[in-house]
């Protein structure tokens, strides 16, 4: 980069020197806070940008201290500074949310930002021209929209791509701000892909039925379950949305691609739409009334889930456990398949007491990483001893309920010999003794079925389960 003189150095926020942009990061917030107020958002941006990010900081609170910066521009204006440059801070996001913490960033001289104009583009650079009449400046943007003020300046900086804006501004930039962008692999993390390999679930049905064979009943399973791993992996990066300030505190979870910054937030909020409109539409034409609308519940359980009951003690337990036994329903519905009722209680016991370890397996993980749980979720160590203890039993009455279904009638004309079934028990009794054993010492670092979808030893288990059922099948 061309060595800086003592003139002003501009520099710009929004994707520049934060990795995020404070108007999504509001409505992102909004979304989280008050969900409600969403519906207000057209009606108040008919009256302007500058109007909506004034309504915005009325409704919501930013914690930028939290938010990613660009550690390549904060170095090069901290450097600035230390060399006694006028330094200045122009954006477009509203004042209020930009002051405090600018202040106490303690490089800026000056701080222009939106209030009652949208302080963007050509009403940024007029603004400058207003302060700084016939003074030169260099300039530190991201976008198009900067295009304006790095054609005025001196010197031009970019934080991204050059070679997008090149043409544009007539002249070579004096240095070039390397992002982060997102990889395929950040969005396959985004979208969960790898959990669509709980929807497998919708398949239990059909395998209990010994209906595997049936090739229409096993496609419409099978576009069941890809639309509602669609929905979901749309719920997923919602979730994600929705937890960003906590995610950005947690030892593990501020890795993930939002709490970086590396994917923006308005790329993720059309994920979400985009996966719950292609993927509810298409529920409405391939999948039966009641699969449809099984899928509805569970995206409906899942956004309530995401916005409030994962806050709620134990509820958010029977929740997680409700998700799960709806994919089994979702299954039956589309294949018409007839579910008994022992297959519920199994599956609301089984998937309860997973949902249980899974707390357990977060608190022991967060303890043992000296991280405040509190702030986390609403359990704290205290609560260890409980959710080991409701945990356990609940697993334990999932056993005993298949337990008295293996003695049941139904069992005998389902199977032809099905006194082999009860290698069932001891195989998944050892299964769950030994992830119990694993989230007490910590070692249980992801949610169960995530991590058996890992480890050896539980997908052998599930092989061995599954041969064992299909080979006693009549």
């Amino acid at each position: 980069m061309n060595s800086p003189d003592k003139q002003i150095l501009v520099v710009d926020l929004d994707e520049t020197l934060l990795r995020t942009d404070l108007v999504w990061e509001a409505l992102t917030e909004l979304a989280r806070c008050k969900p409600y107020l969403l519906l207000l958002v057209p009606l108040v941006l008919f009256r302007g940008r500058a109007a909506l990010k004034q309504w915005l900081s009325r409704q919501v609170r930013l914690e930028l201290h939290q938010m990613p910066l660009n550690e390549s521009v904060r170095a090069f204006v901290a450097h600035a500074k230390a060399q006694g440059r006028t330094v200045v801070l122009a954006t477009a996001a509203h004042r209020c949310w930009v002051e405090p913490w600018a202040r106490e960033l303690g490089y800026f001289d000056h701080i222009f930002a939106t209030e009652h104009i949208n302080l963007r583009g050509r009403a940024k650079l007029e603004r400058l021209k207003q302060e700084f009449p016939a003074q030169h400046f260099d300039y530190i943007g991201n976008s198009g929209a900067d295009v304006p003020l790095w054609r005025a300046a001196t010197n031009a900086y970019i934080a991204g791509n050059p070679r997008l804006y090149q043409h544009r501004i007539g002249k070579a930039f004096a240095g070039v701000f390397p992002v982060e962008r997102a990889r395929f692999g950040d969005w396959l993390g985004l979208l969960r892909i790898e959990q669509w390999s709980k929807n497998l679930l919708v398949f239990v049905p059909l395998v209990l039925a010994h209906r595997l064979g049936e090739a229409t009943a096993l496609i419409n399973t099978a576009i069941a379950g890809l639309l509602l791993s669609i929905i979901a992996s749309a719920l997923y990066v919602l979730n994600d949305l929705l937890d960003l300030p906590r995610d950005r505190l947690h030892p593990t979870k501020s890795a993930r691609p939002l709490a970086r910054g590396i994917i923006p937030l308005r790329h993720a909020w059309i994920a979400v739409g985009a996966g719950v409109v292609i993927g509810g539409g298409w529920c409405a034409v391939l999948l039966p009334p009641a699969a449809a609308l099984l899928i509805a519940l569970y995206g409906t359980t899942a956004l309530a889930y995401s916005l409030r009951l994962k806050h709620l003690a134990v509820v958010d337990t029977f929740v997680l456990s409700a998700l799960y036994t709806l994919r089994i329903l979702i299954g039956a519905a589309a294949s018409s398949t007839p579910v008994s009722p022992w297959l519920i209680g199994f599956a609301l016991t089984f998937f309860t007491g997973l949902a249980l370890l899974k707390r357990h397996s977060e608190t022991v993980h967060l303890r043992m990483n000296n991280y405040r749980i509190e702030d986390n979720r609403p359990y704290t160590d205290r609560d260890e001893p409980f959710l080991l203890a409701t945990g356990i039993a609940t697993s334990t009455m999932a056993i005993v309920i298949l337990t008295v279904y293996l003695t049941s009638e139904r069992v005998r004309t389902l199977y032809s010999h099905p006194e082999r079934l009860w290698l069932v028990l001891p195989l998944l009794l050892f299964w769950l003794m030994r992830m119990w054993r694993l989230s007490v010492h910590g070692q249980l670092t992801s949610d169960p079925l995530s991590f058996a979808l890992r480890d050896r030893i539980s997908l052998t288990i599930a092989a061995v389960l599954f041969i064992l059922v299909v080979a006693v099948a009549r």
